[in-house]
């Protein structure tokens, strides 16, 4: 079996055309777009991480994203800067900041600056869980990334930073009632 082929994949069932490795939906006609293909890879990999996620550590995916932005704010966030560095809604980040809070992984203290917020922190118990689970997901990352040199990794990367600054163009055109579809 070539490496890039999904374990899934039955020895027997026929490729499509245009699909070198094997995987089911990657390329539909009307549909080539390298965009397209990140979705894809990126419902399969949410899928999988949600299933470790629970699994190994009894926590949402919206748990662990919280665990993972609060980590990265030294002094605390508000749940409406973690909402935008997840890029989640705020309800999920509130719902899930409640979950974290019973788990007496995330502490609310009070916001000097803003009385109508809270500062979010991570609890010992919150850091603990967020390095153990981090290291998982580090190797999860890694094993992906396994094909790929480190020159490589960093196309890649730079790339994927390009289409992200045009997604952000798209999302502010959005707001400001732009007739451009996104579909």
């Amino acid at each position: 079996m070539n490496k890039h082929e999904p374990s899934s994949r039955k020895p027997d069932q026929p490729r499509t055309p245009g699909d070198p490795f094997g995987l089911p939906g990657w390329a539909i006609k009307g549909l080539d777009y390298p965009t397209f293909r990140i979705g894809l890879l990126a419902k399969v990999m949410d899928r999988l991480t949600i299933r470790d996620l629970m699994e190994v550590d009894g926590l949402t995916y919206a748990e662990w994203r919280v665990l993972v932005r609060l980590s990265a704010v030294e002094d605390g966030g508000t749940p409406g800067r973690v909402a935008e560095l997840a890029w989640a809604d705020l309800a999920e980040v509130s719902r899930a900041i409640g979950s974290l809070e019973r788990k007496g992984l995330v502490e609310r203290h009070r916001n000097p600056k803003d009385l109508r917020t809270s500062i979010l922190r991570l609890t010992s118990s919150g850091r603990a869980q967020h390095e153990v689970t981090l290291g998982r997901r580090n190797r999860f990352h890694e094993r992906l990334l396994a094909g790929l040199t480190m020159d490589e990794r960093g196309q890649l990367d730079a790339l994927l930073s390009k289409v992200g600054a045009q997604l952000r163009e798209v999302m502010g055109s959005d707001r400001q009632g732009s007739d451009q579809s996104t579909a």
